[in-house]
């Protein structure tokens, strides 16, 4: 059984002929096929010798017939023009097809008319676009209810199409969690997409084809059951190396992954980078910024600067086990209208400059304060507090950047590439900015001093060595473990 084609002008008296024909064919035989390719004067003739030439096929007739086998990719069989198929009708079928000139005549004026209907109809139609997709694992309520209403809200993450947000968590008990947060959403005045704005699936792999964006977050209370650091330890490192796994699988060349609310953050960088082998790796970030935001009514207390004219202070560290807020280097400016470019290095002398570090501005070493003491709580009216924790406001503004950027740097997790001497193929928060849709390491800011560099990677490397990552960014080399104690050198 085949499939019969037909091409041509609708104004041809001979197309319309043919496919009069071939539409009669259709309700008397039960299992005739045929489709119609119905094109303007101006574009027939360039199309049907492309058309023909692709298939080593001459014809220049109108219409054009062929015909395949039915429901197949066979290969097309030509026919030929309107002579040759009423030829193999008559063979075939012994069907008479003469028709009075006349009627020939009305029923190509008939058809363009259509034709014309049918054009103007094709050239005003809207292609739909297709919605962001961006998947959230380990949701739970309510911190994951403010980032799916901050993300809806984010104009530079939308298409045209608007965002589609889907929520998982492994956990079987926590559905009614996301459920909940369903439900918040789609009454809510910022959604204009309701019920399909958030979908609750049962497995990541449903969601992450059509994924532009996974948010991996974490649990900072842990299971239970544990009752050392070192299961804590095992339990994200096993359940990375799971992520990594569905990732090979199922996850986007294009896709970005964004790693948050973890105790053990740049660990499970590490170990996610090291197995999740079909993801770009400079697409998987983690957010460290709001360790920042928490410390600025801190270092606005002890230097007198209000927080308005505060910017968040670099975090450097192998979050989860040492990390470092530098409000030494925090930057601070005056002129609250303008904001400081990438590339214009602070300054801490020069009165004319707007954009300043603090450096010596406190009255006392705020080390202890800032990183090992307790966080003051922002005053209440201040411009800093917000109804949405300091992470979640890291992350949108992470994501804001990464999706539309306006140079802007950042602190973030990312994968390092020996900048400041950091040690190759470990994950460290430094201060970052977007190039060509990657993060890299913002030389304009100036580093801690290396003995606090010096703490945080031989840290990092303890680690490193004992769960045996690594390995895959330094796999030339003999003794991958020597390469890491070698590095810490480098700071002595």
């Amino acid at each position: 059984m085949y499939t019969y084609y037909i091409a041509g002008v609708p104004k041809s008296p001979d197309f319309g002929h043919v496919v009069l024909v071939a539409d009669n064919l259709k309700q008397s035989l039960p299992y005739w096929s045929h489709e119609v390719w119905a094109k303007t004067e101006e574009e027939y003739l360039a199309w049907q010798q492309r058309f023909c030439r692709e298939r080593n096929w001459t014809c220049n007739k109108n219409p054009l017939v062929w015909k395949r086998i039915s429901n197949s990719n066979g290969p097309y069989h030509l026919i030929g023009g309107i002579d040759e198929f009423f030829e193999m009708l008559k063979e075939n079928y012994n069907i008479d097809t003469r028709l009075d000139r006349k009627l020939k005549m009305k029923m190509a004026k008939d058809n363009e008319k259509k034709m014309k209907f049918i054009m103007a109809a094709r050239a005003s139609t809207v292609q739909r676009v297709a919605p962001r997709g961006v998947c959230l694992t380990g949701a739970v309520y309510p911190s994951s209810c403010y980032l799916v209403s901050e993300l809806l809200q984010l104009k530079q993450l939308h298409t045209d199409g608007g965002v589609s947000i889907y929520l998982h968590n492994c956990d079987p008990n926590k559905r009614g969690d996301l459920r909940k947060i369903k439900n918040e959403i789609v009454d809510a005045e910022f959604n204009v997409r309701g019920r399909k704005a958030v979908t609750v699936v049962n497995n990541v792999e449903e969601c992450l084809s059509k994924c532009d964006l996974l948010v991996v977050m974490g649990d900072r209370n842990g299971e239970d059951d544990e009752k050392s650091e070192k299961q804590r330890m095992n339990r994200n490192y096993n359940a990375m190396r799971s992520l990594a796994s569905i990732l090979n699988r199922h996850c986007p060349e294009f896709c970005k992954v964004i790693l948050m609310n973890m105790d053990t953050l740049c660990f499970n960088l590490s170990v996610l980078a090291e197995y999740a082998h079909n993801v770009y790796l400079y697409n998987i970030v983690g957010v460290t910024g709001h360790y920042g935001m928490k410390a600025l009514p801190n270092i606005s207390a002890a230097t007198g600067v209000p927080i308005s004219d505060l910017h968040c202070p670099p975090v450097w560290g192998f979050v989860g086990a040492k990390k470092y807020v530098d409000w030494y280097h925090t930057v601070y400016h005056r002129d609250r209208g303008k904001s400081p470019a990438r590339g214009e290095a602070p300054d801490s002398g020069d009165h004319q400059t707007c954009h300043k570090y603090l450096m010596s501005k406190a009255g006392y070493d705020m080390d202890e304060e800032i990183n090992g003491g307790d966080e003051r709580s922002p005053v209440v009216g201040s411009e800093f507090l917000s109804n949405y924790s300091p992470e979640v406001r890291a992350a949108v503004a992470m994501i804001s950047e990464w999706f539309q950027s306006e140079n802007k740097t950042i602190s973030a997790a990312i994968f390092s590439d020996g900048t400041f001497g950091l040690p190759f193929g470990m994950f460290v928060s430094q201060q970052v900015y977007l190039d060509n849709g990657e993060w890299k390491p913002d030389t304009d800011f100036l580093p801690p001093d290396r003995y606090i560099l010096k703490d945080i990677v031989s840290k990092a490397i303890e680690i490193i060595i004992e769960y045996d990552l690594g390995k895959r960014f330094h796999k030339y080399s003999k003794s991958p473990r020597l390469w890491w104690k070698t590095a810490i050198d480098k700071f002595s």
